[in-house]
């Protein structure tokens, strides 16, 4: 292993799981049908989306041999009309089965994350990214999708700004910085008043260094 490892890490992807569960354990059972703030999914959908993001990032890199797109599973919805996905929280689960399903499928990242050979090279259509790519991207959608389901539940939050930089250094380089990470990555992701509904993605191909 080299003396330097690239950021974010694993470590850093159980950092922000805990710290969007200590605040999801604060949403009541009944509110995860209410719209997420600034979406069209409910935040039962976003919490869906999440986890499908979580899990299908663990999968680039948890097999041996690869494949060019994202795991060919069939993904299914629970109304007709609204998001596909592959993991869904049991809905008389209430807040309890939201939190247990995030330390679960986020735990498939966080290990994959940790155990997968430093040369492994996963698939996304912004870059082919290695573990600290997906790392980066598993905490960007986590971070950015918690805050749109707690705005909308009136609950406060906001990244670890030391987790935040790292994955704008790893996937968002060039975007500007002013000293305020969280506003930064907002800004980054078409979220702030002077930038939403602004085009924008991120770079998750390997870089010197990583």
């Amino acid at each position: 292993m080299n003396a330097i490892t690239a950021r974010p890490t694993a470590q850093d992807v159980q950092s922000a799981l805990d710290a969007v569960r200590e605040r999801f354990a604060l949403v009541p059972d009944a509110a995860w049908e209410l719209p997420a703030e600034g979406l069209d999914w409910t935040c039962r959908e976003t919490v869906m989306h999440i986890l499908d993001d979580l899990g299908s990032y663990a999968l680039q890199l948890s097999g041996r041999h690869g494949h060019e797109g994202y795991a060919p599973l069939r993904e299914f919805g629970v109304r007709p009309g609204r998001p596909v996905g592959l993991f869904w929280p049991e809905e008389e689960g209430g807040t309890r089965a939201v939190l247990d399903c995030l330390d679960a499928v986020g735990g498939l990242l966080v290990a994959v994350v940790a155990s997968a050979p430093p040369d492994r090279i996963g698939w996304h259509p912004h870059g082919r990214p290695d573990r600290s790519g997906l790392a980066a991207m598993g905490i960007v959608e986590l971070a950015l999708h918690a805050s749109d389901i707690l705005r909308a539940q009136g609950i406060a939050y906001r990244a670890e700004d030391d987790v935040v930089t790292a994955c704008l250094d790893r996937i968002f380089p060039a975007a500007p910085r002013t000293g305020d990470p969280w506003r930064d990555l907002l800004a980054a992701t078409g979220r702030t008043p002077e930038t939403k509904g602004r085009p924008w993605r991120w770079d998750c191909s390997i870089r010197g260094g990583g």
